[in-house]
Order: structure tokens, then C-alpha cells, then sequence
């Protein structure tokens, strides 16, 4: 194995790909879609997921003002929707529709949610911390739905798992096999 020392914002991307996903924000009948990858859940008990959004981002004004956001996640059958939407702004156009998504009704927020993707995840903002050059949004989930095809109480991946990660600029790939992984045989190696 060969190591070589990267720049510190290189390694942020150390800790991708995560799931990226498709944010949705809502202040006064304009709604926005953003693409977002730096985002992490927070906590169990109430239920938090963190997202981190730069203050020049039109969804950091929306977001800021009606205190709400949606998480959608998406498959690699919207991986041209979500590069667009990380790539655009929503100053300038409707990107529900130049993206060819569809906004659907939510449940318990304004934000409208995303019908292509396979989970979705309604929060409201409980905090919010300024840190360097992004915000940090702390949201509580209020109302979450999957597709059972891809989501029981775990992510399914029988064959594959095409949620997108994101590697960097126009990279992004999907898992094409799971792993399970038992460890009976060490705990008991461990027993004797």
C-alpha cells in the first residue's frame, strides 16, 4: 500500500460517497430543489439529520426563512436530475421542471416532495449553527416514507442498491453488491 499526504479539503472526500440526495425547500409558493451530499444523521432520540448548505445558496434562504426542508433520495435513474440540480441555481429557473422531476404533495411540511425517488424524509429546523464558509441545519424528522421494493427497516439490496454517491465534480456511482457479514466464527475463536 503506497500513502500520500492530500490537502485537508481533499479529505472531506474521504468520507464520501455517502448517499447523496435531493433537498427540497419552500418559502412562500417558490419551491427549490438542491442537490446535497454533506449531510449525516445526528441522533436517534429525537430523530436529527444534519445538512450543511453554503449561505449563497438560494435553498439556504428557503430554508432559513420557512424552517423546514425535505430530504428525497434518489436512484442512478435520476443521476442526470441530481447532477443538473447540484449544478444549477433556482434563482434563475424552476429546476423541478428543468430537471424533469415531479413535486408531489408532503405531509407535514410546505416543501413539496420528489415522486421519482425511492424514500423521502420531512424535517423541521430545531437548530442552526454557522461554521467557516457553510450552515450547519439541524432538522428533526417529522414524517419519513420509502419504497418497499428498496427500504425495510434497512436499505434492500439483493442484486444491487442504486442510490447515488457522489465522488466528485461530474463522478457519481452506485453500490452493485451488498455484503452480510457474520461474526460467529471470531466470537467463537474468541470464546475457546
Amino acid at each position: 500500500m503506497s500513502m500520500r499526504a492530500i490537502e485537508p479539503t481533499a479529505g472531506l472526500r474521504l468520507l464520501e460517497p455517502g448517499p447523496t440526495v435531493m433537498l427540497t425547500s419552500m418559502f412562500r409558493s417558490h419551491p427549490n430543489v438542491m442537490t446535497a451530499a454533506w449531510l449525516s444523521p445526528l441522533s436517534f432520540d429525537p430523530p436529527l439529520i444534519t445538512v450543511s448548505i453554503h449561505p449563497g445558496r438560494l435553498t439556504h434562504d428557503l430554508v432559513s426563512k420557512s424552517e423546514m426542508f425535505g430530504v428525497n433520495v434518489p436512484t442512478m435513474d435520476q443521476v442526470r436530475a441530481v447532477h443538473y440540480c447540484g449544478t444549477h441555481s433556482g434563482h434563475e429557473l424552476d429546476k423541478f421542471e428543468a430537471a424533469g422531476l415531479t413535486p408531489i404533495d408532503p405531509h407535514q411540511i410546505e416543501a413539496p416532495g420528489i415522486a421519482q425517488c425511492v424514500a423521502r424524509i420531512e424535517l423541521g429546523v430545531v437548530e442552526r449553527f454557522s461554521l467557516a464558509d457553510h450552515d450547519l441545519f439541524v432538522g428533526q424528522i417529522l414524517y419519513a416514507e420509502a419504497d418497499t421494493d428498496y427500504f425495510n427497516d434497512r436499505w434492500v439490496a439483493e442484486d444491487e442498491l442504486t442510490l447515488v454517491h457522489h465522488l466528485g465534480a461530474d463522478k457519481y456511482a452506485g453500490m452493485t453488491r451488498a455484503y452480510t457479514v457474520s461474526l460467529d466464527d471470531e466470537e467463537q475463536d474468541a470464546e475457546e
